[in-house]
């Protein structure tokens, strides 16, 4: 048996007259594309340009007035109605920008957790300093729930048990 090697045996016909692909991008397309693409870019900015100056001009030759014309008294100006943004005029001057306002209702609310107020004279309802209301209740405890509000509570609870038949989930998936 003859034994013929791969590169020796010729099943299909030559190809030696083609040539090889090019590799290289033609670059006369490519500017021919960009040129087009600067021109029509130009032609768009040109035309948008020339509508924007007509509608201008359009509107300083119209003299209508406005349909709707309140006439308010001299010196006065209209606000928008409450509440108002915040950064936005007002009578009193622009309010605050939220950072700013922020501050100040932090300064306020610091200053009443640190005073003493009535909240409800009559019923003898004061408001009195946070470290001072911690002070109180290191010494004195915690105060007892009256039995009218452990009775609610036993009650609720029994009822959760009832519909749901778990105990209290505390935030886990109940199976």
């Amino acid at each position: 048996m003859e034994r013929t090697l791969m590169s020796e045996k010729h099943d299909h016909p030559s190809h030696d007259h083609l040539k090889p692909e090019s590799s290289s991008i033609q670059a006369k397309p490519v500017y021919v594309f960009l040129g087009a693409l600067a021109a029509a870019s130009a032609f768009v900015f040109v035309l948008i340009y020339g509508l924007l100056w007509a509608l201008d001009r359009q509107r300083e030759a119209d003299q209508t007035p406005p349909a709707t014309r309140v006439a308010l008294p001299e010196g006065t100006k209209k606000y928008p109605p409450e509440p108002r943004l915040q950064g936005a005029p007002a009578p009193e001057g622009p309010s605050l920008l939220p950072l700013d306002d922020w501050v100040d209702y932090k300064k306020k609310m610091d200053a009443a957790a640190a005073s003493y107020a009535w909240v409800d004279e009559n019923a003898g309802i004061a408001r009195i300093p946070l470290e001072r209301a911690k002070e109180i209740v290191a010494q004195e405890g915690l105060p007892l729930l009256s039995e009218t509000a452990r009775q609610e509570i036993e009650l609720a609870e029994s009822t959760r048990l009832k519909v749901l038949g778990a105990e209290a989930s505390g935030g886990r998936i109940i199976r």
